[in-house]
């Protein structure tokens, strides 16, 4: 059925698939769920539910700027412009009922799944009480050790015979162990794929403009579990690997520069950034938002801990070092790290997080101000002049190594 496209029009095929399918079941009054982005998706597939993911919708409805009329939708019904952007998008969308960019079905389910914040759980409550559906909440606490420990993986194994109950009462079927376990080999090969993406970005030069894996990275979030799209991260990293073979690259004009960014992509402007930094040479060669999605398991309990194990959920020490990892195997000149308006969580010791990276790998940052979906917060002008003293340290430093 795809053979023929590359997977750039594979990508927009599935992902076109994916929202239609959720119309269509609607329509026919099959059950359809809303689910946070995070949410163990295995136990879903295994039911064959239809379901959208909000940040998925909120991030497209900013990045096509119709998220200021749902803004303020919300906020007119009382709801703080401190809280979460997604939310506030997504909450509007509710109200209004509707959306010019980005229309989804209104769900008769919420799965929500706090490993990213706790946000969420506040969020899906008014949902969920708004449209008087029932809300299935997956519990992850935050880790405050090093390791993910057995505890808090034998509380979440605690949570997965209701989980499954509860999605057997939704869909009307039973749980079948061999088809989860067939979900999860699909999972686990489209994650491989997806880290076989992020290896070949790491290269020099670089096959990869790496604001593209941010449309690559929405089918992860949704589809991860489909053959479909194991199939479609292989046919990408097929075609990088070529380039890369080749000399050639996504990537645009000399690639003076390779960083990494931090936090959430900047949804609204990201067209203007990605522009913006190529006016330079730098080029995004890694990213922790991006690396998430390639989760590897050979259990129940791997499974669980990958789930345990996101960027919002782990402690500082931890956080450093997997910063540092992905900056020394992607050879960084810099980070550009957006201080991101929405998630207090992420925020929190990023600060922190990023001069002790800076410190140990003697590279240097710059910080913007900006929001995952709300325009507002994001100004044209800082974000250039930050990427101005950027470029100019590293090209500083580039002529320095060059002279010794």
């Amino acid at each position: 059925m795809y053979e023929d496209l590359t997977a750039k029009e594979m990508l927009n095929k599935l992902l076109e698939k994916h929202y239609s399918d959720a119309m269509e079941a609607k329509e026919s009054g099959r059950p359809v769920g809303w689910v946070a982005s995070n949410f163990p998706q295995e136990f879903i597939e295994v039911f064959d539910l239809d379901v959208i993911y909000p940040e998925n919708q909120t991030a497209a409805i900013a990045a096509r700027s119709e998220a200021p009329e749902m803004i303020e939708e919300s906020e007119s019904l009382g709801y703080s412009s401190d809280i979460c952007s997604y939310a506030r998008v997504s909450l509007g969308f509710l109200e209004k009922g509707y959306s010019e960019s980005s229309n989804v079905p209104m769900p008769d389910f919420l799965l929500c799944c706090n490993n990213i914040c706790n946000q969420l759980i506040k969020w899906f409550e008014n949902i969920s009480h708004e449209l008087n559906i029932p809300l299935i909440l997956v519990d992850v606490p935050f880790n405050n050790d090093y390791e993910v420990t057995e505890s808090r993986i034998e509380y979440m194994k605690g949570q997965v015979d209701y989980l499954i109950k509860s999605l057997e009462e939704i869909s009307g079927k039973k749980f079948d162990p061999e088809k989860f376990k067939k979900i999860q080999e699909i999972s686990n090969e489209t994650s491989r794929q997806w880290r076989r993406v992020e290896s070949l970005a790491q290269k020099e030069p670089s096959p990869v403009n790496g604001f593209y894996l941010f449309n690559y990275m929405a089918l992860m979030v949704c589809a991860r579990g489909k053959e479909s799209t194991r199939d479609c991260i292989k046919k990408y990293a097929d075609e990088l690997e070529e380039l890369y073979n080749k000399g050639e690259s996504q990537y645009k004009g000399e690639q003076k520069h390779r960083i990494m960014m931090e936090g959430i992509a900047c949804w609204p402007y990201l067209r203007h950034n990605s522009k913006y930094l190529n006016e330079y040479g730098i080029n995004l060669v890694g990213s922790i938002y991006i690396q998430t999605w390639g989760r590897i398991y050979s259990s129940l309990e791997e499974m669980l801990y990958s789930y345990s194990n996101v960027p919002d959920g782990i402690n500082l020490e931890r956080a450093v070092d997997r910063r540092l990892d992905i900056a020394r195997k992607s050879k960084c000149d810099g980070i550009l790290v957006h201080m991101n308006r929405s998630c207090k969580i992420w925020d929190g010791f990023l600060l922190e997080m990023v001069r002790r990276v800076s410190e140990e790998l003697d590279i240097p940052y710059a910080i913007f101000d900006g929001d995952q979906a709300d325009p507002s917060k994001f100004s044209k002008a800082q974000f250039e002049t930050r990427v101005q003293g950027l470029n100019e340290i590293m090209d500083a430093r580039k002529e320095v190594k060059i002279n010794d």
